[in-house]
């Protein structure tokens, strides 16, 4: 499922869903600095730490970064641990510490 049509399913806006996709593309491998990810984790809202905590053990090399986020986005959504209005945002979020990884 690509993370547009995940997000849609979510009810996101397409443009945030490809600003996420954008996000966990661009640049990851040049820019792996796990200390700075976790550094950068500590500022987030709560919505936002809780994808990045559930999101980081499952980025390991090779692993589709926008299909973890959007899993672990729905997880945590569908389970009640994170508002559905804000996960988009969160998600988002989330994303600007994860490509530091």
């Amino acid at each position: 499922m690509s993370i547009v049509k995940a997000a849609r399913g979510f009810g996101f806006g397409g443009v945030i869903a490809a600003g996420l996709a954008v996000t966990l593309l661009s640049g990851t491998a040049a820019l792996a600095d796990k200390a700075a990810a976790d550094r950068c984790a500590t500022k987030l809202p709560p919505d936002a730490k809780a994808i990045y905590v559930s999101s980081a053990p499952l980025l390991v090399p090779g692993a589709d970064g926008r299909a973890v986020v959007t899993e672990q986005t729905r997880g945590l959504v569908l389970s009640g641990k994170i508002a559905h209005a804000k996960a988009a945002e969160s998600a988002q979020a989330a994303a600007t510490c994860l490509v530091l990884r």
